[in-house]
């Protein structure tokens, strides 16, 4: 409660990351929250995505029916404090790498 900057730093890393997601044109959620629902819709090619980002030491959770609705299968990506402005950016240009090489 009392390092405050904790939040602050945390709020700059979502913000970072929902300006540089909606430039490069992914489907973001409405939400401020530490953790971002990216819409993937299909299942296989949620499952495709983060598991190249894995292989890229980058780690999203795929969320799938029946958790969610049938078509709106997406990443759940969660941010930290302990992250940095670099792994924002990495995370983005790797997200950009999947979603392309996943609709292909």
């Amino acid at each position: 409660r009392s390092e405050s900057w904790r939040r602050q730093k945390l709020e700059s890393l979502v913000q970072q990351f929902r300006k540089g997601a909606l430039e490069l044109g992914l489907p973001v959620i409405d939400s401020l929250t530490p953790i971002q629902p990216l819409v993937v819709g299909d299942s296989r090619q949620a499952m495709a995505m983060a598991a190249r980002l894995r292989e890229s030491g980058i780690l999203v959770t795929p969320i799938r029916p029946p958790t969610v609705a049938e078509g709106s299968a997406r990443l759940r990506i969660t941010f930290s404090a302990q992250h940095e402005a670099v792994q924002v950016e990495r995370l983005l240009e790797g997200l950009a790498g999947a979603i392309g090489e996943t609709r292909d």
